[in-house]
């Protein structure tokens, strides 16, 4: 990887595949083996530098030699995206070489061409940007939409915060709603996009429809009601994972939700050294500070970096609690569902929905707590393997119970 990162600091040149080196004779190279490079080289290119490189590197596939184009780009300087901009992740031209560029060299170019490493203050690869829905908010908040004012603007250029509120906003969130705990089957999957506020809107109005409300009846005159997750808990997650997220990356924010837990993940870690415990203390590390400004101007945050606490909060009345993992390229939280517990002990424990052999077979799983072999099960329930297999099938298809293993290791608990 090092190697091609140096020579693509070699601009207006052209790398070619599929020629011998000694004789430049040209290749019998099939569509099949140019898409798999296309593919391969364009999903590199974007992950591997840090900005995208949308002007810098054109892969031509369809050339009679498969070309690689390298000119010069708008948003110099580029840098290896892992490597960040240190004299480790920027290369320049010295003659014919590429050598790393030192860290003085580094922040002249920065200064030369007013850009820094905060994504949302980069310069935008598009330029050609619509605002009608910011435009709407704004005028609905009686409030001018000032570019300027709202630091939308570098050096007469739209910037990287300018396209996530623009109509043009290429980045997506994706959700997906299973059947079970697992990934194994879809209930429903669908990909929300548009500008970053619509995206905001529209997510939290889906969850909503899907978030249900468990009643209990007490000795109280009122009968207490119950979300699957505190409202205050989905839209500080949703909107913490698009604020805060490392656009650099190429990865989509996610949204899964199984039938026990809702996991929100968000690409890039926790940015400026802090730790998890820093930020459930109140300290913030503002990844896109201009992003956070026009937010906090359209009145969708507060600016004060009490997310991460409204979620734990939102938890307090519960005995339950989230959970949050950090990794260096992603940042999850495990929201768990309130009423899981008391909506699969009422199946359970209800004989009308199951056979006698069905039941037999539950109040022995619960019983021994613990995966069972099934003729484990035979044993403890006296019933024959026959009668065994066909109550094992039934709960199984209907995700009473979960299956782990195979062949003589196959075991069985609920769900």
């Amino acid at each position: 990887m090092n190697s091609r990162d140096s020579r693509l600091a070699s601009l207006n040149s052209n790398i070619y595949l599929g020629i011998k080196d000694s004789t430049k004779e040209k290749l019998v190279v099939d569509s099949e083996i140019r898409h798999e490079w296309e593919e391969k080289i364009t999903n590199w290119i974007n992950t591997a530098f840090y900005p995208i490189p949308y002007s810098l590197i054109e892969v031509l596939p369809n050339e009679p030699v498969f070309t690689v184009k390298v000119r010069s780009g708008r948003n110099k300087p580029y840098a290896i995206a892992k490597n960040g901009f240190d004299s480790s992740g920027v290369y320049i031209r010295d003659g014919s070489s590429a050598v790393k560029a030192t860290n003085e060299r580094i922040r002249r170019m920065q200064q030369v061409y007013g850009i820094n490493d905060e994504f949302d203050s980069n310069i935008s690869p598009n330029q050609s940007l619509t605002f009608n829905m910011a435009q709407n908010i704004f005028d609905n908040l009686t409030r001018n939409f000032n570019k300027k004012s709202l630091q939308l603007i570098n050096n007469n250029n739209y910037n990287n915060a300018a396209l996530l509120i623009s109509d043009q906003n290429p980045y997506i969130v994706k959700v997906a709603v299973y059947d079970g705990n697992n990934v194994m089957r879809f209930r429903d999957k669908r990909e929300f996009q548009g500008p970053i506020t619509k995206q905001i809107d529209d997510i939290l109005s889906y969850l909503k429809l899907i978030n249900r409300t468990s009643a209990t009846i007490t000795g109280k005159g009122q009968r207490q009601e119950q979300k699957d997750y505190p409202n205050t808990a989905l839209r500080e997650s949703l909107i913490n994972a698009l604020v805060h997220r490392d656009y650099m990356l190429s990865s989509n924010v996610k949204i899964e939700l199984f039938d026990n837990r809702a996991e929100i993940l968000s690409p890039g870690g926790i940015p400026d050294g802090l730790t998890l415990d820093d930020i459930k203390g109140g300290l913030t590390a503002a990844r896109n500070p201009r992003l956070i400004h026009i937010l906090d101007k359209m009145k969708y945050i507060e600016n004060y970096g009490t997310g991460i606490r409204r979620i734990m909060e939102s938890y307090d009345p519960s005995n339950s609690s989230p959970e949050f993992i950090v990794r260096s390229n992603f940042f999850k939280v495990s929201l768990p569902n309130l009423n899981y517990k008391s909506r699969e002990n009422d199946i359970v424990d209800n004989k009308a929905n199951f056979t006698d052999n069905e039941h037999k077979i539950i109040t022995i799983l619960k019983e021994q707590n613990r995966p069972l072999k099934r003729i484990e099960i035979e044993s403890l329930t006296e019933l024959t393997p026959n009668k065994t297999i066909l109550a094992l099938r039934s709960l199984r298809k209907r995700n009473i119970i979960l299956v782990t293993g195979a062949s003589v290791n196959t075991r069985y608990q609920l769900q």
